[in-house]
């Protein structure tokens, strides 16, 4: 009998139609996943918005009807062998945002510091939650301490959607 109900339920799995519901996503462009500053020299600052005025363009929906946060979060500053370059001089600085109802945790067009804790940079609001796309536009910063080892220096960025349970 036991044998009959699980080989029952066992077809009735493979067999009834699978709904899936997407919680959340964020996206970005394609081709846009690396940040790459050139030569640089030292006590120099450079602003990367090579694309039409910004550098990457991160794409959000929600469907859950939930508050969302988008984070960055610098996983390895900017390393050089034994050299770093501190996480503070490293900055992403939101340019646009194309339908979003929510809030920044700092001004538009202001800088941030990168942290090597997550960072908040935008909470939802409104239709953000209910399938519109939100679409956030950011540039980043670098400057070069004044006495830096020279080197190729390179960081590690996690960028994050979180959705609130």
């Amino acid at each position: 009998m036991i044998k009959k109900f699980l080989i029952a339920l066992f077809i009735a799995l493979l067999v009834l139609p699978r709904i899936v519901f997407a919680a959340f996503d964020m996206t970005i462009e394609p081709n846009q996943r690396s940040i790459d500053f050139g030569r640089m020299d030292m006590g120099e600052e450079k602003t990367l918005e090579e694309r039409g005025g910004y550098e990457h363009m991160f794409s959000f929906v929600s469907t859950n009807n939930r508050i969302w946060h988008f984070k960055a979060q610098l996983l390895r500053p900017f390393t050089s062998g034994v050299h770093t370059i501190p996480a503070e001089n490293f900055e992403w600085v939101v340019d646009e945002i194309r339908n979003g109802q929510g809030s920044f945790t700092a001004n538009i067009s202001q800088p941030s510091h990168f942290s090597t804790l997550p960072v908040l940079i935008y909470i939802s609001s409104g239709a953000d939650n209910t399938g519109a796309t939100v679409q956030i536009k950011l540039k980043y910063k670098l400057k070069i301490p004044k006495y830096q080892a020279a080197g190729a220096y390179t960081a590690q960025i996690r960028f994050i959607m979180m959705e609130a349970l």
